[in-house]
């Protein structure tokens, strides 16, 4: 059986069943978080290489929502200015997009430029349980940042998980916004796993402090 590529999943039950060649049973699922899923174009006005600056961007947004946060703009797209502005200063551009280890640099200026101070760092050995279900469970979305296979060189969110069990095996299903298209879309994280090494993750607490 031909393996299938373990992101860009819109069905995860057609998809278990392709990939593994049974019926998946939902086992688990974990809480969602509910933030802005328009595609990268649609936010920043244009196709190009912007994938962390507007996963950036998400996340500004959904704390100003979720925290109630004033000063920060409520359309996005001003949020996205404001936010590939400062990616400029760590040598952002259309051409070679965003270091990832500027990542958690680039999300904390953001904070800061709101009067907000936040813990902010990039993780590079991760887990599912520390670095998904635990952050997903506090109500934190996940910026992420993937080297190679289906999403290569490419930064998406985590929103959210589910469990399912195929046979005797439990599978872990991250639900994300890719940015390529509006949406949500899911990951195999089993295959995931097997097919991706070079992994980053930027963790950021809620906001600690307000000016």
């Amino acid at each position: 059986m031909k393996r299938k590529p373990y992101g860009g999943i819109t069905n995860i039950s057609k998809y278990l069943m392709e990939q593994y060649g049974e019926r998946g049973v939902l086992v688990k699922r974990g809480r969602s978080v509910v933030m802005d899923h328009k595609s990268m174009e649609e936010i920043s006005g244009r196709r190009t290489r912007n994938c962390s600056v507007v996963a950036v961007t998400r996340v500004v947004d959904y704390y100003r929502k979720k925290l109630k946060i004033p000063g920060i703009p409520e359309d996005i797209r001003e949020i996205y200015r404001d936010v590939e502005e400062i990616a400029e200063s760590y040598g952002y551009n259309d051409k070679i997009g965003t270091i990832p280890f500027f990542i958690s640099g680039i999300a904390r200026e953001s904070f800061e430029r709101y009067g907000i101070k936040t813990k902010c760092k990039g993780v590079y050995v991760w887990t599912f349980e520390d670095q998904v279900v635990k952050e997903i469970s506090e109500g934190r979305p996940v910026i992420m940042n993937i080297a190679r296979g289906y999403y290569k060189d490419h930064t998406v969110v985590v929103v959210g998980y589910s469990i399912w069990r195929v046979g005797d095996k439990l599978y872990p299903i991250l639900r994300i916004i890719d940015g390529w298209r509006s949406g949500y879309r899911y990951i195999d994280y089993e295959a995931f796993a097997k097919d991706i090494s070079p992994v980053s993750y930027t963790h950021l607490t809620l906001p600690t402090n307000r000016e």
